[in-house]
């Protein structure tokens, strides 16, 4: 069940469209968090993240006339003004990338507030190694891992994102998953020797 398939979303826009604009802010209350944790998974230090999704609302904000339900759910909108202004950040020069602890890209909780330091250490080489392996995915790749790990949206919702068919989604995202695996295979056998 996706987060648009509530009575909430179609009331809420319909509060706005009655000129009630206060109600936009129930909007970015439920979307807030998916949002910052997909632009933290694409790699986007914390700061930045903020700064593109209040980027996304204010987008949003001023485009909600341009929003067609028969389309898309307005999760899908709103992640598709997301993506593209995170992709359109990360093509400029200056653009740094940071990629997320493993237990973000997961979406994880921690079982234990305090973890063994054994415990802790593995994790922290692991999460360091993911990190490492996303990097070297190329953007679009790392966006579609992003995408995939939103709890949010369906694989469907995805396509419509990334703009092609589900088939495409489902054969990119395959692609992406193993290279990410033979990068990671790879370092292990670097770590071996």
């Amino acid at each position: 069940m996706t987060a648009d398939s509530s009575p909430d979303i179609p009331s809420i826009l319909a509060r706005i469209a009655g000129g009630e604009a206060a109600a936009f802010g129930e909007i970015v209350t439920r979307y807030q968090r998916p949002l910052f944790g997909f632009l933290g998974r694409m790699g986007l230090p914390q700061a930045h993240a903020e700064d593109i999704a209040q980027d996304t609302f204010l987008r949003a904000w001023r485009n909600l006339g341009s929003f067609d339900p028969a389309r898309a759910e307005f999760s899908t909108w709103l992640f598709t003004i997301a993506r593209n202004a995170a992709l359109n950040d990360s093509a400029r020069p200056a653009a740094r990338m940071e990629l997320p602890a493993i237990d973000d890209v997961a979406g994880n909780e921690a079982a234990c507030e305090h973890p063994a330091p054994d415990d802790a250490l593995h994790a922290a080489r692991r999460s360091g190694r993911l990190r490492a392996a996303l990097a070297r995915l190329n953007a679009a790749d790392r966006t579609l891992i992003a995408l995939a790990y939103t709890r949010e949206l369906q694989l469907d919702a995805i396509a419509r994102i990334e703009g092609c068919t589900l088939g495409a989604i489902k054969t990119r995202l395959h692609r992406a998953r193993r290279q990410l695996h033979e990068i990671l295979m790879e370092e292990s056998d670097e770590f071996r020797t």
